[in-house]
């Protein structure tokens, strides 16, 4: 479904992203791994457009993508959640998903019935009227998660979505992105929740400055040695237990 390769992407002379290449196979939940600082963003912001890479080839389902701007890789099918959420504060709930639907490639605002919100987000269910900068951090996350879905992608990347949770609203995220991959939908997941990534993913790639050091099965990662010491703060894959 993706396919990038060979991927560099610089700022000001810094080379952030230094010849990545990695693939998402449809229906997969597919990770990227890494400290702060390590490109991962990048990865997903040159995918997405915001950001034209130096080098390299970013493919979507056969058709190269790379220099494309924003809207016409989001009309393509693929939508990206950003750290940090980005909701409109002043707008309700409503409005901010009516924001998000896509039509001839650009932007409307539309209202129409959505019958997966109550299952997949009941906590934003009944606030639709009311302004997303009076939802909790969690209700925030979730609305951005709901924002992304309204947009209809073929590939969500997603952004840090547990950063700043609790661990309750944390498990809610990971259990909500295991539900959309159960419904179909692909996911390219930036997290720096290793422990609960690498227990949901089908697979994941290890970013350190900006080049892939370790690569495979989620499963797999998990007894991987240098893996487990660098990132989980323990000494053997034995002890490791998924969250």
């Amino acid at each position: 479904m993706l396919e990038v390769r060979g991927l560099v992407v610089s700022y000001g002379g810094l080379r952030a992203v230094d010849g990545v290449s990695l693939e998402v196979r449809p229906g997969e939940i597919v990770s990227i791994i890494g400290m702060n600082g390590a490109g991962k963003t990048s990865i997903l912001n040159a995918i997405s457009g915001i950001v034209s890479p130096d080098t390299g080839e970013i493919r979507f389902e056969g058709a190269s993508i790379g220099g494309l701007p924003p809207h016409a890789v989001v009309a393509r099918g693929i939508v990206q959640v950003p750290e940090g959420r980005l909701i409109f504060g002043t707008l309700s709930v409503e409005e901010n998903l009516s924001a998000a639907a896509h039509q001839h490639g650009g932007f409307v605002l539309r209202r129409r019935a959505r019958p997966n919100l109550r299952g997949l987000f009941p906590a934003l269910a009944d606030k639709l009227d009311r302004p997303a900068a009076s939802l909790s951090g969690g209700e925030a996350q979730m609305l951005a998660l709901a924002r992304g879905i309204e947009a209809e992608p073929r590939l969500l990347l997603l952004d840090e979505p547990s950063l700043g949770l609790s661990p309750k609203l944390s498990a809610d995220v990971f259990a909500l992105i295991s539900r959309l991959r159960d419904q179909g939908l692909t996911v390219l997941l930036v997290e720096q929740n290793v422990r609960r990534t690498l227990a949901l993913a089908d697979r994941a790639y290890v970013l350190e400055s900006g080049r892939i050091t370790l690569q495979g099965p989620a499963a797999e990662l998990m007894s991987d040695e240098r893996l487990v010491s660098n990132y989980l703060g323990i000494s053997s894959p034995a002890s490791f237990v998924p969250a």
